[in-house]
């Protein structure tokens, strides 16, 4: 696969991913608890983090940072780090709805902190 279909995955991931988490919580803040719904937000947030999961190892092991004898780099273990937290992150999600801008900005944080590791690699 090429580097440029690898992003479009990549950046399909995170939004289905995000976009899942934000569904989770403004159906729990509306206290809309109907199953036939939710189910389409959890199922994004899934997808999401499988094709987030995926295209990044397939974008690492293009980048030649796989193999060799080699471990991972620390940007790459950080953001898998962040790629946890995202999966437990409907937990967090539908526990703490009255909480709504606090888990939001949470949410915006991972999606940067995860950017910033990808285009800087500090380490």
């Amino acid at each position: 696969m090429s580097y440029h279909v690898l992003i479009i995955a990549h950046v399909t991931g995170l939004a289905l991913t995000f976009m899942g988490l934000a569904g989770v919580l403004g159906m729990k803040m509306s206290s809309q608890t109907r199953p036939k719904q939710r189910w389409v937000f959890f199922a994004a947030h899934g997808v999401g983090l499988l094709l987030l999961l995926v295209s990044g190892f397939m974008l690492v092991a293009k980048s030649g940072l796989m193999g060799g004898g080699h471990f991972l780099p620390g940007w790459v273990l950080a953001k898998l780090g962040i790629w946890m937290l995202a999966g437990g992150a409907t937990v967090l999600a539908s526990r703490l709805s009255r909480y709504a801008a606090f888990v939001l900005l949470i949410f915006a944080v991972l999606v940067a902190a995860a950017t910033w590791l990808a285009i800087a690699k500090p380490f």
